[in-house]
């Protein structure tokens, strides 16, 4: 097979423990866009609070659950589900894996410069 700017290979793209409740796989792209598969475990419920996120990401899960916390609501996906979250202080949110199983999803951002 020849190389292609356009194929990442997930092999290529170690699984590493990026906290102590995350764990992910990244290829930054040559297009400004990172590529992720993430595992998120549940946090316990004496977890500290988590600070608000705002960038933007368009995520597709593949197992178990996510919540995503705004100011004004809260959204639940599961495996199937798709979400789009524009990046900016409008759209701050804070993920989490919810039930008691890892959530396994792929997501996409701009990368950061």
């Amino acid at each position: 097979m020849s190389k292609s700017p356009y194929l990442f290979p997930a092999a290529e793209y170690p699984l590493r423990q990026a906290s102590p409740l995350l764990k992910l796989r990244e290829a930054v792209t040559g297009f400004g866009i990172a590529l992720r598969y993430q595992e998120r475990t549940p946090s316990p419920a004496d977890a500290p609070e988590r600070p608000w996120c705002v960038t933007g990401h368009s995520v597709f899960v593949l197992e178990g659950r996510l919540r995503y916390v705004f100011d004004d609501h809260a959204v639940e996906a599961g495996p199937g589900d798709m979400l789009h979250i524009p990046a900016g202080e409008a759209h701050r949110h804070k993920p989490s894996a919810i039930g008691d199983t890892t959530a396994r999803y792929v997501l996409t951002e701009f990368a950061e410069n």
